[in-house]
């Protein structure tokens, strides 16, 4: 008998996913008690090579960028060898675009297509909320290609505004 796959959401906020542990602090912003209280800026509380998926929607950019080698780390070590990372964020070269072409139109900027982007959202009122790196395609790859990832693409995003946002997803290589 073949068993479901381990997939994790982690800093899954109110997105509590089916088929998915929901991973995020206890008393996060959303008030949604997610599967697994636990800070993902740490140690994961989970076995090396225990998830098929790490999935991490919105999440990376709220992490100063010091920290996220040892976070991806982390999150590498928990996937079995050949599992799956997939990570949705906003996309610096997206909205350098979109700024380009507004600023050639002569138009006014969409906060929720800049500012947002690079900042946070403001509405939430919060520290944890607030973005402290500013990713491009080719640094996102380029680190989780220095950190052993194989695999590696640049997608659609499928959780929030495909104009400003990138989905990166690579494999944790075979044998590792």
């Amino acid at each position: 008998m073949e068993s479901s796959p381990v997939r994790l959401n982690l800093g899954c906020g109110h997105r509590l996913m089916e088929g998915f542990i929901n991973v995020d602090l206890a008393d996060n912003w959303s008030g949604f008690k997610p599967d697994v209280e636990a800070d993902i800026n740490l140690p994961l509380p989970f076995p090396d090579g225990h998830a098929d998926e790490v999935h991490a929607y919105h999440v990376l950019e709220h992490f100063h960028r010091w920290k996220v080698d040892d976070i991806l780390r982390d999150w590498k070590r928990v996937l079995k060898p050949g599992g799956k990372i997939v990570l949705e964020l906003p996309c610096f070269d997206k909205v350098l675009g979109y700024m380009f072409d507004k600023v050639q139109k002569g138009e006014q900027f969409d906060a929720r297509m800049t500012m947002w982007a690079m900042y946070g959202d403001p509405r939430y009122e919060s520290e944890e909320m607030t973005h402290k790196w500013f990713w491009s395609m080719t640094e996102l790859t380029d680190v989780l290609e220095d950190l052993g990832f194989d695999l590696i693409a640049v997608e659609q995003p499928q959780t929030h505004i495909p104009a400003r946002d990138m989905r990166v997803t690579a494999r944790k290589k075979m044998g590792v």
